[in-house]
């Protein structure tokens, strides 16, 4: 049997023919152009980006009879030695089985012989994070100070792991992975080259598995092709690879909104049971919830989402039960649990309890909104007990103890609603309310008196009048009579706390009592709320 996987079958053998990296591409053509090539290169990315096959092509762009050049004619006999592994000039060492100091002294005695018959000695170390940090350093000098036309090109899928002195005498280059569309694409000219007859739902759905990996994609297309033979529809993708389709999706977003843990549970068991893999059922539930999002913060969507699992008809029905703020949160919670799930031997248990904290988001509510709610809700279980003042002989208005009826049982409220509209409005006319006592407040009057005169001249500008009683409208719904008093008998009321506070302060000093460090704390609890960890 002479059948060749499409990995190796469709390899790339010119730099023309790599996809998704252009920047590596017009790098390294510049550098055979310019005659600038460099010693040592290290490529790194995520699997089946195309580091191996880049760097196979720079050896026969330097070795090809035609070269150096940046389209090697592919027939001579270092193209065809290097396409088939058997140039004895241009070696694969693979890092994992090769990654003792032993095996790099070998490789560094065979760097000082010259080349038998290709242009250039070229040495390809795949996954070299592999190599001992002893191999490393045997090969520091020989990185650093190579003999001529020795060049040394490294391939790793694990950067952090190179040691910083490795780097600084290489050009690294990051290749990036491929997209959805790119990966489509290829798959396409695969297709259409191997005469096979598959829908283009079935060839997305390939590409989105295969994660920016070109390898893993082409493998996927493999083994689809041996499952459903020359003629691929979309249900057979999704039954080989254990993807759930779209109307899947569409009736668990329906039941999530409806917020059915029940029903979420039993249709999780239910995938299951299908041999469908949860993992990727998560992945894509997360893209299904980012479209949701992005149909409900664009007003022309259709160019942002990728995907075809439902109408946009659909996507815009469901957003409109969404908030914003849940379908973040529950993006969030899907990438925790996709993460938790590679970990973990129950990824059904934590699948689904992911769920059940998905029926829990809620949206985000403003913190002034739940503190004004909050004053509201403390202020109307409060007991009217405002004090009345007589008047004094330093008041410019003399002031009479107002009948009973003068303060209605929701004054504490209804003043309390007025500054808060102050406070929207005019947020520095609040502070001179604070300076005040309310002597009157019913629903025709109110009365405030001032304790300096300072304050009392700038709030009894005709102006700031105005602004009260209209304040004082939006509150009560009619027009209300304002009056202003100056009683300077009385010490303001600020002023009057940090009297207690410093008379209190200085009982306990004289007293010799200082609370305990446990009594700190506990007063801090009462505060702050929380727990003490130990």
């Amino acid at each position: 049997m002479d059948f060749q996987v499409s990995a190796r079958k469709w390899r790339p053998q010119k730099f023309s023919e790599l996809i998704g990296q252009e920047h590596i591409v017009r790098t390294l053509s510049n550098a055979i152009e310019l005659e600038r090539v460099s010693h040592a290169f290290l490529f790194s990315g995520t699997r089946g980006v195309g580091k191996t096959t880049t760097a196979r092509i720079l050896a026969r762009v330097l070795n090809c009879e035609k070269g150096p050049t940046i389209d090697p004619c592919g027939v001579c006999t270092f193209c065809t030695e290097i396409t088939e592994g058997n140039c004895i000039d241009v070696q694969e060492i693979d890092g994992a089985s090769n990654n003792g100091v032993q095996e790099v002294r070998d490789l560094i005695d065979n760097v000082q012989y010259a080349t038998s018959s290709a242009r250039y000695k070229v040495y390809i170390i795949d996954e070299v994070h592999m190599l001992s940090k002893s191999a490393f350093n045997a090969l520091l000098k020989t990185l650093e100070e190579p003999p001529p036309r020795v060049i040394f090109i490294f391939a790793t899928t694990e950067l952090i792991k190179i040691p910083e002195t490795i780097l600084s005498r290489c050009q690294c280059f990051e290749f990036k992975p491929l997209s959805q569309p790119q990966i489509t694409q290829q798959l396409e000219l695969i297709c259409d080259q191997e005469k096979i007859e598959i829908e283009k739902r079935g060839l997305e759905d390939i590409s989105k598995i295969g994660a920016g990996s070109m390898r893993d994609a082409q493998s996927l297309l493999d083994q689809v092709i041996a499952y459903s033979g020359r003629k691929v529809n979309s249900e057979s993708v999704e039954a080989v690879l254990g993807i759930v389709g779209g109307n899947t999706l569409e009736t668990f977003v329906d039941k999530l909104i409806d917020r059915q843990p029940a029903a979420l549970v039993s249709l999780i068991q239910e995938i299951v049971k299908q041999g469908k893999d949860l993992g990727l059922f998560c992945r894509s539930l997360m893209e299904y919830l980012r479209n949701l999002l992005i149909v409900k913060i664009s007003k022309e969507p259709e160019g942002l989402l990728n995907t075809h699992t439902c109408s946009l008809e659909t996507l815009k029905k469901q957003a409109e039960r969404f908030h914003a703020d849940e379908l973040q949160v529950m993006f969030a919670i899907l990438t925790r649990a996709e993460m938790e799930m590679k970990r973990s031997t129950l990824s059904q248990m934590v699948f689904e309890m992911a769920l059940l904290r998905l029926i829990e988001t809620r949206p985000f509510q403003k913190i002034d909104e739940l503190i004004n709610k909050i004053n509201q809700s403390e202020n109307t279980n409060l007991q009217p007990s405002l004090p009345v003042q007589s008047g004094s002989s330093n008041s410019q208005e003399t002031i009479s103890t107002p009948p009973a009826n003068t303060v209605s049982q929701n004054s504490p409220v209804s003043w309390d609603r007025i500054k808060q509209q102050v406070s929207k409005t005019k947020p520095f006319f609040e502070h001179y309310l604070e300076k005040c006592r309310v002597s009157v407040l019913n629903e025709k009057e109110i009365h405030l008196v001032f304790n300096d005169n300072f304050t009392f001249d700038l709030v009894q500008t005709p102006e700031n009048i105005q602004y009260l009683k209209e304040t004082a409208k939006t509150v009560y719904g009619h027009d209300v009579d304002i009056k202003l008093t100056l009683d300077t008998s009385q010490p303001p009321a600020q002023v009057a706390v940090e009297e207690k506070k410093k008379s209190i302060d200085t009982e306990d000093t004289e007293t010799g009592k200082q609370k305990s460090e446990s009594e700190i704390i506990q007063d801090a609890l009462d505060i702050f709320g929380g727990v003490v960890v130990k």
